[in-house]
């Protein structure tokens, strides 16, 4: 039977837009739907980090790609990446550790810098250096906007041939013998040789809507974090490095000239799940705000002078080891449905590498030739006690 499209892609965040992206490379037709706008959800409120101070090899490999393709984003659109350099602090009982993940760094090409915890004081007048004992640079890191990321990646899909419609809510997804069926909110009906779910904490509801029972659900949940604006005082403005800081599981991050973003690295935040039917509030709460702010003071006392501008919360959608589920969905029944999705909150700085990966994926690569092998990211590798692992699991949610 002829089938609409080649490949259609469910979700417009920074991951699906990304995937579509890499798929207009091959020959057929794409169609990308998306339930809202572009960059609508989660991606909107991501805090865009760039960073490749991972402490597994293989993310490790793929933030460099994704580094490399983000900072020089020329040929594909507008990234707005801003090199500002990133700061990442460890103890005296961390410090092996994090000798021996720079060391794996550098073998990748990485040219992890160690800096002397003094000198964070020039970015920093009157910074606490309590815990900082230990200390490794980036100054190729920085943040870009995950928007405008988003958008470029849509629009040279778009100049290659990719049909894009948003306001588009998937209610399921069938699949018969070698065509998929992906029905929408109101009826329409889409047809295709292979589907993609790019569909963030949303993934499991459709799938539950497409009659995959509980219990065969992927283990992805959803988690609340939020992000606090501030207005730096005089005394801190101008272009300064993100600041890690472990020991208060927080991270400030010295946007523009005169702003910082303050959000955190706590795994207990993680692993708290919520309810994706109910509204999410679009401010983080009271408490939340008391709390980091009085983290931040206490690593940057001058920070005390500063004034609150905003707030939010976004979503992750969290795998219990905090890394991707990248799969092909035929052990649930559906043949040619695959997804990327669990992205665990590095779906945005990584979402490059997510692209690539999944291109080559539903276009039948051997795993083994493949830039990057993802069977790594099969859902059953919790079920096989073989989660991807971390060397930083006991230092906050650095990965």
């Amino acid at each position: 039977m002829a089938v609409d499209f080649d490949f259609i892609v469910i979700g417009g965040g920074s991951t699906g837009a990304s995937i579509s992206y890499y798929l207009s490379g091959l020959k057929g037709k794409i169609l990308l739907l998306e339930k809202g706008g572009i960059a609508g959800g989660n991606t909107g409120k991501s805090s865009a980090l760039i960073r490749t101070h991972y402490s597994n090899d293989l993310i490790a490999s793929m933030a460099k790609y994704s580094y490399g393709v983000i900072s020089n984003f020329d040929s594909v659109g507008f990234s707005g990446f801003h090199k500002t350099g990133m700061i990442f602090p460890f103890s005296r009982s961390e410090e092996e550790l994090a000798r021996k993940n720079a060391a794996m760094l550098r073998d990748l090409g990485l040219e992890e810098e160690e800096m002397p915890p003094k000198e964070i004081e020039k970015y920093f007048p009157g910074v606490s250096l309590n815990d900082f004992d230990y200390v490794l640079s980036e100054p190729w890191s920085g943040y870009a906007d995950p928007v405008a990321v988003t958008n470029s990646f849509i629009q040279s899909a778009q100049s290659r041939g990719v049909s894009v419609k948003t306001g588009t809510n998937v209610s399921s997804v069938e699949s018969n013998s070698d065509i998929v069926t992906v029905t929408s909110g109101n009826g329409n009906k889409f047809t295709a040789k292979k589907v993609i779910l790019a569909t963030n904490v949303w993934t499991n509801k459709l799938l539950s809507d497409s009659g995959i029972p509980g219990e065969r659900l992927l283990p992805i949940g959803a988690s609340l974090h939020s992000v606090i604006y501030l207005k730096r005082p005089t005394s801190l403005k101008g272009v300064k490095p993100v600041l890690w800081d472990p020991p208060n599981l927080a991270y400030y991050k010295m946007e523009g000239d005169s702003l910082c973003a303050v959000g955190s690295l706590d795994p207990a935040i993680d692993k708290k799940m919520v309810d994706i039917d109910k509204p999410v509030p679009e401010e983080a709460g009271y408490d939340y705000i008391e709390d980091y702010m009085s983290r931040l003071v206490s690593r940057i006392p001058k920070m005390g002078e500063s004034t609150i501008v905003s707030s939010l919360n976004g979503l992750y959608d969290m795998t219990p080891d905090g890394q991707a589920i990248i799969s092909p969905l035929d052990y649930l029944g559906l043949e040619g449905v695959y997804v990327c999705a669990g992205l665990s909150g590095h779906g945005f700085k990584l979402s490059p590498a997510y692209g690539l990966i999944t291109s080559e994926m539903v276009s039948g690569i051997n795993p083994d030739k493949a830039s990057f092998d993802w069977r790594a990211f099969r859902p059953h590798r919790f079920a096989e006690g073989k989660p991807i692992r971390s060397k930083f699991e006991e230092i906050g949610t650095m990965y």
